[in-house]
């Protein structure tokens, strides 16, 4: 459940983000939650599982009329993640809600492993001026120097009781001015 509020979260920032005019920049969300590549992949496949349900449900239920729309489940949880997390932002739900369809242009999910083939390539879209909405889901790779950009949300279910581990771990919890929401 914590994840997928996360994934809430991330879609309703991503919004956010767009309508700031931040559409043409990354937007990007990190999963770490162990080093195993199985666990990694079938992460990928309930986040995308998810992610293509919510993405349904935004189509079909964006423009209804909030009595309407509030009664899908996933509209429910994009809302219910701007209340508790951005409320305080200048744009109202109605606003949000009206721009969520825009949210998964350019979304797509990467397995970042040593045994992958796949590339968390932003230079890519910046060739093309597109911001890039991406999904990176990891571990070992993901904990070493690898620069996620337009880092949005964090999930992270990891320990460890290595004290130089946690202090990189650590730089995944970054912030920059005006983004702090």
């Amino acid at each position: 459940p914590s994840l997928y509020r996360a994934l809430d979260e991330f879609i309703v920032a991503r919004v956010i983000r767009n309508l700031r005019g931040q559409k043409n920049k990354h937007c990007s969300m990190l999963v770490n939650v162990s080093r195993f590549v199985p666990v990694q992949k079938a992460i990928r496949d309930y986040i995308s599982l998810r992610e293509k349900k919510i993405r349904e449900a935004v189509k079909a239920n964006y423009m209804m009329p909030e009595p309407a729309s509030s009664a899908n489940a996933y509209m429910q949880g994009l809302k219910q993640a701007y209340e508790a997390e951005f409320s305080g932002c200048e744009f109202s739900w109605a606003q949000v809600k009206a721009a969520l369809n825009d949210a998964f242009e350019h979304l797509h999910m990467y397995v970042i492993n040593s045994k992958s083939d796949e590339a968390l390539d932003y230079n890519r879209y910046e060739k093309d001026g597109i911001g890039l909405t991406a999904i990176a889901i990891g571990g070992l790779s993901l904990s070493r120097g690898l620069t996620i950009e337009g880092m949005t949300v964090s999930y992270m279910y990891r320990n460890t009781r290595m004290y130089d581990t946690l202090m990189q771990m650590g730089r995944w919890f970054g912030y920059r001015p005006g983004y702090e929401d």
